[in-house]
Parts: structure tokens; sequence; C-alpha cells
């Protein structure tokens, strides 16, 4: 715990985020601050199974306890894990109900909780109404937290940790193919929400034109996105169809060789900016207000003002007037230009 005078003792931290993919990527920066500013504190996480690969290597975190299963047998199987502990502070990175019910059962000295905004979402989705004053990422929320803790922030720029066997599975497959690392490009094409996907078609042409102008093009995307990137891949030469085939670690690493990731808004966005890769990224249901556009100087966002813009919290619902012309309407050579512009910026490493 810390003294009055503030001179630091052990401190005996849970951070708890169950999901998602890419909420859990950018919690990084958060632990590394805390480890910065509390050298001897023991941080344990708690996050659901699928996602402890993700922190496996961080050297950060002492114990990752994992969320297995579904409803309250497997809170109450994760709470018995935890009982056990005395933790100095529980910080609820998450703040819905599962959080709230783990963190009023466990003994704990102070509790910090991320600010969600809810209210004001739901203001600026159903009346357009926007009281958000100034735009807070969800980084730097997660920040915020640190400096509840009275840490003062280091600024640094913080990047994922990924081991050395991550990279060498990335060097291989790309070496596999007859490539070297030199003017790779990754394209996401996929998201969880079809609402959050530009068109397949675009993609399509975006890629064969990139690899006309000599840039080599690694697909990535989860198994689920496979056959998607195979039919972006068809009579492509000039390609590497990664998807289905890496960890979420490995994919850092191979965005880490690449020079930029053209991506919908989607976890690849916050995992290619951890590993130090800019971004050129499409943003159609959701918006900057909620926290979670590319924060790299030299990334892009790539979007079209539309006054039905917001329509949900994650893109999760389907367009009301079924033309999901927040992207479509977004052309290729927008998004070449984009692609181009961090290419050519000094910031953006050959």
């Amino acid at each position: 715990m810390l003294e009055k005078n503030g001179v630091q003792k052990d401190l005996n931290i849970l951070i708890i985020r169950f999901s998602s993919l890419g909420d859990l990527v950018l919690l990084d920066p958060l632990l590394k601050e805390i480890k910065m500013g509390f050298p001897q504190s023991k941080i344990d996480l708690a996050t659901k199974s699928e996602y402890a690969e993700v922190f496996a290597p961080a050297p950060e975190i002492r114990t990752i306890f994992t969320l297995d299963g579904r409803g309250l047998t497997g809170l109450f199987t994760l709470y018995r894990k935890l009982r056990n502990d005395d933790y100095d502070i529980i910080i609820d990175a998450h703040n819905v109900v599962r959080s709230l019910l783990l963190t009023f059962f466990l003994n704990s000295g102070r509790v910090l909780r991320i600010k969600k905004y809810h209210s004001k979402k739901i203001l600026l989705i159903r009346k357009k109404q926007n009281f958000f004053e100034g735009i807070s990422p969800i980084r730097d929320r997660y920040l915020e937290l640190a400096e509840g803790l009275g840490i003062r922030l280091s600024g640094k720029d913080h990047h994922l940790t990924i081991p050395e066997k991550a990279f060498e599975k990335a060097d291989e497959l790309i070496e596999s193919a007859g490539f070297k690392n030199n003017s790779l490009i990754a394209i996401a094409p996929g998201a969880r929400w079809d609402t959050k996907r530009w068109p397949e078609e675009y993609f399509h042409d975006l890629v064969s034109r990139l690899a006309q102008n000599g840039h080599t093009i690694v697909l990535i995307g989860d198994k689920s996105e496979s056959s998607l990137c195979r039919r972006i891949a068809d009579s492509e030469n000039n390609l590497i169809d990664a998807s289905g085939r890496l960890t979420v670690l490995e994919t850092a690493a191979i965005l880490r060789r690449c020079r930029l990731l053209v991506t919908n808004d989607s976890a690849p966005l916050h995992i290619s900016e951890a590993a130090g890769t800019p971004v050129a990224a499409l943003f159609g249901p959701t918006v900057k207000e909620f926290g979670f556009f590319p924060q790299m100087k030299n990334s892009k966002v790539i979007e079209i003002p539309l006054a039905c813009r917001p329509c949900s919290r994650n893109g999760s619902k389907p367009c009301r007037f079924d033309t999901k012309e927040c992207l479509s309407s977004i052309p290729v050579d927008k998004v070449l230009e984009a692609a181009m512009e961090i290419l050519d910026d000094p910031g953006t490493a050959d």
C-alpha cells in the first residue's frame, strides 16, 4: 500500500478487463506505467481465457487469472481463484455488471473504475446531440487510472511485448512466400460486425493497385476471416495470405515488419499501433468520440460525414437504410491516397 507521505510499500494490484481484443491491447500502456511508477508492485490480470495469450510474455504481470465459461458460474469460479489474495487496489478497467460484482465481493482497500460515458453515447447515437467535452481516447482513459494512483505518466510510446518466437514465425512466413521484409503493406479486410466492413470488392481493387505499385501485401485476420481473405487474394501474386495462420502476438510481429496497415475499425488497428506500425483506418458506424480512433501521429482516418453517424456504440446494429453508405461511399482512391501519405511521411520507417 501507500503511506500517507507517498513512500511506496509493495502494492498488490488486480486489473480486471474481460474483453475484447482491441481493448486488451489498449490496456498495455497502463500496465507499463503502473510498473514504472511502482516497480515493486505485484500486478495480476483477470481476463477471458481467449485473451490471456496477449499478456503471457508481459513482464509487468505476475499472474493471469482467466474467466472461463459464461454466466455466474464462470464468474464465481474466477472469484474463488482470487478471493485469497488481499489486493490493496483493484482497477476495474471494464466497468460492466460482471466486473462490478467481482469487485464487490473481493476484499480491497481501494477500487478505481474506467469512465464509460454511456449516457453521452446514447444521446449522440439516438438524438445526435454531442455532449462530449473534448475527446478522451480509451487508451488515455486507462492511463487516467494510473494517475488515480498518484503516478506521474512518463509520456513514453509503449509498445506491446512481442516475444522473439513470434518474430521468428512472422519472418518464416514472409520468407517462405519468397519475399523479404521490405515495402510490406498489411491489409485487414475483416471486422466482427458486417456494418464495419469496407466493401470486399474495394479491398480487392486496393490490393491490386498497391501490388501493381510494387508493394508486397500481407492479408491478416482470424480464422473466421480466412475465406474473405482468400477471395481478396485470388489472382494476386505479390501477396501473402496470413489470415488464420497466426496468433495475436505473431500478428503483432508481422505488423511490426510492415510499413503500414489498412484496416476497418477493428482489433488489428490497435494491434498494429501497439506494435509501432501506423494505420489507415476506415470508420463508418462509429465516431471519434467513442475513443477508438488511431493515436499515432502518422496514422490516418478515412471517414465520410453523414447525418446518420454514429448509428451504434460498436457497429453491431444493421444499417437501417440497408446501404452502409458510411463505408460504401468511401472510394478506393481516397484510401490509396491516405496510404501513400503514410508511406511518404518521414516518420514512417522503411
